[in-house]
């Protein structure tokens, strides 16, 4: 018990527990889970991960390592849960076999640099396999389709590789949806009312335009 206490493993150990603890309150109910597919129903990053002013970057390195790790597509506490997981486990295996090899001061700085590999490497790959599943077995009010046509806000910047925007669909759930511009068109400055055009399956993503533009009947395409 002296050993975790150790300031080289509690690095790793109070992450893993605080995950564990999260998972163990869910399991009891006594915090609810969101359901967020595609940052779907209300799935902000501001709501789910407590970062409160988390919308008013612009989709830089923050927004895009996020996206990265595989939000939009898995619930964001599974992310979380699974990147502390990997973080206190990888860690303390890594202290566990340098320890007796190098001095707390090196041994702990090698120890972050395998932890924060693992944590992303197989965050991500867990995020892609139930990206693929979970949307097969979960069933919602509406399909991100059925949205296609509606009015939406801005919440990030949006251009030709990351934006994200908030639309409500008919019966007033908030989503937030990832949106790119087409080919050509400029930048959509955040808080800008846009239109989803039509949805792109292989990207996750909505064509997002400023205008409603006139059409015979269909989708907008």
């Amino acid at each position: 018990m002296r050993e975790l206490l150790q300031w080289w493993n509690l690095i790793f150990v109070l992450p893993f527990v605080g995950a564990l603890f999260y998972v163990l309150m869910l399991s009891t109910g006594l915090v609810a889970g969101d359901h967020d597919m595609d940052l779907d129903h209300d799935a902000d990053l501001d709501h789910d991960m407590g970062i409160e002013h988390a919308h008013e970057f612009e989709p830089g390195m923050l927004a895009r390592a996020l996206q990265f790790l595989g939000i939009g597509r898995v619930p964001v506490s599974i992310i979380i849960i699974s990147f502390c997981f990997l973080w206190g486990f990888a860690g303390f295996a890594a202290n566990t076999l340098l320890k007796p090899l190098l001095p707390p001061w090196l041994f702990a700085w090698v120890s972050i640099a395998v932890a924060f590999m693992a944590a992303v490497v197989f965050t991500r790959f867990l995020a892609g396999v139930l990206g693929r599943i979970m949307p097969a077995t979960e069933t919602y009010a509406v399909s991100l389709e059925q949205l296609v046509g509606k009015w939406a806000e801005a919440v990030t910047a949006i251009d030709e590789s990351f934006g994200q925007a908030h639309v409500y669909d008919d019966a007033g759930a908030l989503h937030t949806v990832q949106c790119l511009t087409r080919g050509g068109e400029g930048k959509i400055a955040r808080g800008t009312q846009v239109v989803l055009l039509f949805f792109d399956k292989a990207k996750g993503a909505f064509y997002v335009g400023t205008e409603m533009p006139a059409v015979s009947g269909g989708p907008l395409k």
